[in-house]
This record gives C-alpha cells, structure tokens and sequence, in this order.
C-alpha cells in the first residue's frame, strides 16, 4: 500500500495521477478536506481526512502501509510555522513507526537549512531532520521552485508579470537566484524513489538546468504567455514593499506572502552535481516547462 500526505496539493495530485495510469497496486491519499476526498474517491481512490498538525486520523490513515510519501506543509495553519511543520512530521513519524512503515519518501526544498533566515526554509530542514532520524528508511528529494501553474512559490514568482502591466524589478528579485524545475521531472522522481529501494537513507536535489534571478523568471514567463509588459529595474531592495504588494494583487494571506517570498532569498541551486536526482534523461529547461504548463 501507497499513502500520499498531501495528495490535494499541486504536486500530490500530478502524482496520483501518475501513479493511476501506471495502475500501482493499492494506493491512498490523506487530505485534510472532505471537498478533496469526495473528488479522489470519485477517481476510485480510497482516502483518510485529517489533520497532521493535531493528530487526527493518522494512526487510521497509515493502517497496511508500506510505501508513505510526505508532501505537507502549514504554512496555512495560524501560528508558528516551524512548530506546526514539525508537530505534523512528528505526529506522522510516530504513527509509522506503530504501523510498520517500511518506507518514507518526502519532498523537501533545496535550500532548506537550520541557519536559514527564512523561517520556511528553517521548517522545512526541521521537517527533514524529523523523517530522517525516525528509524524508517527514508529518501529525501530536495526541489527548487516547481514550474506548474497552482504551486504557490511559481504563482508568487510570476504575480508580478501576470498582473501589472508595468513591472517593477527590486534589487532583491534580480538578485534571487534560481534553478526552477518542472513539475514532470519532480514527478518522475518522486515515482522512481517510490520504486528504488537502494535510494533510502540518501538526500536529492531536483532542479532544472537552468540557472536565472527571480525577475528572470517572471519575464520569461511573460514572453512565453504572450503578455507585453515594461520591466522598470528599481533601485532599492523593497523587500517588504513585494510582501504587501503581494497580498494587494494575489489576495494570499500576509504571512503566508512573506513565508514563501523570503525563501526565495536563498540561492536555490544545485550546488554539488553528485546530489542531483539520478532522472534517466536531462531536466526540462525553463522555456520547456512554461511549454508544458496547463490552464
């Protein structure tokens, strides 16, 4: 049995899918909505409701299975972030363990550090360190920024490109630099780790081939949709200003604005070749995964 944590998020629901063309055997998804699970068990899947960060039908959720792949974060959940990421991990770790988990894959985020002064990022190194020191063996996958429309790092990093006519470029975006990968790729590894036993106890980076500031990323995008805008480079850093600007054209919370723009302050590359994924062919470039995007 396959348990995907996260199964309604951008990339669990690219990998149920993927995991139904490919007819895995026994596969279900945990979600915290009772909206999401009416939509997979429709598409025949068996599904838990839940809530990681209060414990609550985990220990249901994780009955029968081998094979867990985690994909949550809280970074919607009021209050501290880092405590709520690491109380869910926590929580899951200890209803694996009673279960009999034999296996745990989890997506993390390339530039997760404890040292990070993004507190996302902090988060998301505490989560890692939680699965991995759990006893279970456990392959991490490190991503950059996915490319795939619904991922909320690439909608927040082409906000500004889809929405103003005139974009304005702050030092701290041109200076952001990046290798996004595409939602295949992220994909395809996933499913791999799922099947490659010899991978646990081993960390990964997935990220593209392509190496590009912030701002880089929003124009490429805004040429490859066919959207004519002026880019105006400004000055200052105005870091703050991109926070509340934001929350003013996309509506997302202010906190959960800041949280994921502050992440893109760290380099988020591939810095060690002999830690990247083992895919079987070249990543997509950028300009490749904007070509694939739907919607």
């Amino acid at each position: 049995m396959i348990l995907v944590m996260g199964a309604s998020g951008r990339v669990g629901t690219a990998l149920m899918v993927q995991l139904l063309r490919e007819s895995r055997g026994a596969l279900r998804a945990f979600v915290r909505k009772e909206f999401d699970a009416v939509r997979l068990r429709d598409r025949g899947v068996e599904v838990a409701v839940g809530e990681l960060v209060l414990g609550r039908g985990i220990d249901a959720a994780v009955r029968g299975v081998s094979t867990l792949v985690y994909l949550v974060h809280a970074i919607d959940r009021t209050g501290d972030f880092v405590a709520n990421d690491l109380e869910a991990a926590r929580n899951v770790v200890i209803a694996a363990r009673a279960a009999g988990v034999r296996r745990i894959v989890i997506l993390g985020h390339i530039a997760a550090d404890p040292e990070s002064p993004s507190t996302y990022l902090r988060g998301r190194w505490a989560v890692e360190r939680a699965f991995v020191q759990s006893d279970i063996p456990c392959t991490v996958l490190r991503a950059a920024t996915i490319v795939a429309r619904g991922s909320a790092p690439f909608d927040l990093a082409t906000l500004p490109a889809r929405r103003l006519p005139l974009v304005p470029e702050p030092r701290w975006m041109r200076g952001c630099i990046i290798e996004p990968v595409a939602l295949a790729d992220v994909v395809q590894a996933l499913t791999l780790a799922i099947d490659d036993r010899d991978l646990d106890g081993r960390s990964f980076d997935i990220s593209g081939p392509d190496r590009m500031a912030l701002a880089a990323m929003a124009r490429e995008w805004a040429g490859a949709t066919g959207r004519r805008r002026a880019y105006v480079p400004v000055p200052l850093d105005a870091f703050g200003a991109s926070a509340w600007a934001t929350w003013v054209l996309d509506r997302r919370s202010p906190r959960a604005a800041r949280l994921l723009l502050e992440a893109f302050r760290a380099r988020q590359v591939c810095a060690d070749p002999s830690r990247r994924f083992p895919l079987p062919q070249r990543p997509m470039s950028y300009r490749q995964a904007l070509a694939r995007l739907d919607g």
